[in-house]
């Protein structure tokens, strides 16, 4: 399951022309080149549609989502949540 939230969250990344290698998992989003605000906030709003939770302004501002690896491990956390 976790390869597999894994693998989806690239392919979302991919769908927004941002292509997140190995080296890109742990370096902030805000310097993965591709990715503005606007681009950011998409990318979450489709993981969140993708896996059937929502990211509301709470997750937002508390949950860290600033690496490709912490995106993927708070899918993992909603999902096990739901």
């Amino acid at each position: 399951m976790s390869e597999e939230i894994r693998e989806r969250v690239r392919s979302i990344f991919l769908q927004y022309g941002v292509n997140i290698t190995e080296s890109d998992e742990e370096t902030l989003i805000d310097d993965v080149i591709g990715i503005d605000s606007i681009s950011y906030i998409q990318i979450l709003n489709h993981v969140a549609r993708d896996f059937g939770f929502k990211i509301d302004d709470t997750d937002l501002l508390f949950a860290d989502l600033t690496t490709f690896n912490k995106i993927v491990e708070f899918s993992k956390s909603k999902c096990s949540n739901s």
